[in-house]
């Protein structure tokens, strides 16, 4: 299997006169540390845009990104507004994940925060380009010699989410309208009517599962927002657990999401800057 991983990233006149420079980076976890205002989710956005082939956010802050990984070299400068950008390194764009868990509205006209419809779209077949828990689910028709490997993986992936779910007396299900629901003894509960913590953790979670082992990069922006501190302290080791082929890059400000055993992996973004 492809080890699909980003090495290095060089980002110039972020913000004018501010260079970051971050070699070696670790091929699973990296997890960056420091104040607010030194440009940790700044950085984040810059590498997603290059990542997914968008370059307006490196126009916006005219900002030159080079981003080296395992397969090649993709690079946009956005302070030439005539470069043509460099795309290359990744065969499959589709590797690469970016998750913004803050639970605010989409919209005026929608009922459902970004959060709700991020989860919505990874547990059904609402946008084409997302791969949902019920395209995994399908593709165990398709596939009968596999579909009881599946199977047994949605029954331990469940298992796992019960197990989180336990203290609330949640129990996660797949009821006879194919719809992921949550019980409480007689009472069913709807995903949408869950709390931000919860549709936070759930999103993650499908998400690495649905990678289903393979390799891929995984960008997270403060992902204990909403989180119960117990959450919190196991969330890397979950995520870990569910995907170690996973490169995860994520920014954080609370020591819970480091304290189990990942203190070697923090990167603090002082040490990145270049002034």
């Amino acid at each position: 299997m492809s080890s699909v991983r980003i090495t290095d990233i060089d980002i110039r006149t972020m913000w004018g006169d501010t260079t970051i420079s971050w070699h070696n980076l670790d091929p699973q976890i990296n997890i960056i540390v420091g104040q607010n205002g030194f440009g940790k989710t700044t950085m984040l956005n810059l590498i997603k845009s290059v990542l997914v082939k968008d370059d307006k956010f490196c126009k916006m802050l005219k900002a030159s990104v080079c981003i080296k990984t395992t397969e090649g070299e993709m690079s946009f400068d956005g302070r030439r507004m005539q470069h043509k950008p460099a795309f290359g390194g990744f065969a499959n764009v589709n590797c690469f994940h970016y998750l913004n868990t803050f639970d605010v509205p989409a919209s005026k006209k929608s009922t459902l925060s970004q959060l709700g419809m991020s989860l919505d779209a990874v547990l059904y077949q609402r946008t084409p380009s997302v791969y949902s828990f019920s395209d995994y689910r399908l593709s165990m028709l398709n596939d009968l010699k596999t579909a009881l490997q599946k199977q047994e993986r949605i029954e331990k992936f469940f298992a796992i989410i019960n197990e989180l779910f336990a203290s609330t007396g949640k129990h996660i299900e797949i009821d006879d309208k194919n719809r992921i629901i949550f019980r409480k003894g007689d009472i069913t509960i709807e995903m949408g009517n869950l709390s931000a913590g919860e549709k936070q953790i759930l999103l993650l979670l499908f998400t690495l599962f649905l990678m289903e082992d393979k390799p891929n990069v995984l960008l997270l922006d403060e992902p204990e927002i909403s989180l119960h501190v117990e959450w919190q302290d196991r969330l890397i080791t979950l995520m870990h657990e569910l995907n170690h082929n996973c490169q995860i890059i994520m920014t954080t400000h609370s020591p819970n999401i480091f304290a189990d055993g990942w203190e070697d992996k923090l990167v603090f973004i002082n040490d990145l800057i270049q002034q």
